[in-house]
């Protein structure tokens, strides 16, 4: 028996899963909810419309519905997440700072290195700065604070986004164009 291919195969998975820009993707907020809503967009309206039970109309609307919906939270999300983001983190690196002069060296510490990557314009001083920020963030406690201080304020963006803006934006947008798309066929769906 011939294994070779398979483990090939499993070479390039490991290749893949051990580049630590995949751990970065994996662990980044934005990314994990820009997977799982474009997950939730393809999945979601193809389960509606697999549905044997339902009536094919009803499948057709809220499959479509859900589609939009999805898709329409992404694209709210992804051009929000970066501004509201660095707001909040913003405002909670003041009002952590306020208090505790070493949160404050802390977080100024982590926004330089961030900076100087940021600022860097060979693709090698880039990547080195990136592997030498990866790697102080698991050795130096002071870097990890800037880090969790960023996430913090990613995940509390993600949350007043998703669950507080887009709902309404939606509400206001989406009726229209369901309307536009079914014509009265969606009024008498929301009548009922």
């Amino acid at each position: 028996m011939n294994v070779t291919p398979v483990q090939k195969s499993l070479i390039k998975v490991r290749n893949v899963v051990s580049n630590p820009k995949f751990a970065e993707f994996a662990r980044n907020t934005v990314c994990a909810i820009s997977v799982e809503t474009t997950l939730k967009a393809t999945c979601r309206p193809t389960f509606i419309y697999c549905d044997k039970n339902a009536n094919k109309q009803s499948k057709k609307y809220a499959a479509t519905k859900e589609f939009l919906y999805q898709w329409f939270c992404l694209g709210l999300y992804l051009s929000l997440i970066k501004p509201v983001s660095k707001k909040v983190y913003g405002l909670l690196g003041k009002k952590l700072s306020q208090n505790n002069p070493e949160n404050k060296r802390k977080l100024a510490l982590y926004d330089n290195f961030q900076k100087s990557i940021q600022e860097a314009k060979d693709k090698n001083v880039k990547k080195r700065l990136e592997n030498q920020l990866s790697h102080l963030l698991h050795t130096n406690k002071d870097y990890h604070f800037g880090k969790g201080v960023k996430e913090f304020s990613s995940i509390a963006s993600t949350v007043f986004i998703l669950a507080l803006c887009a709902p309404i934006a939606s509400q206001i947008i989406l009726h229209p164009v369901m309307d536009l798309i079914f014509g009265s066929k969606s009024k008498n769906k929301k009548a009922s």
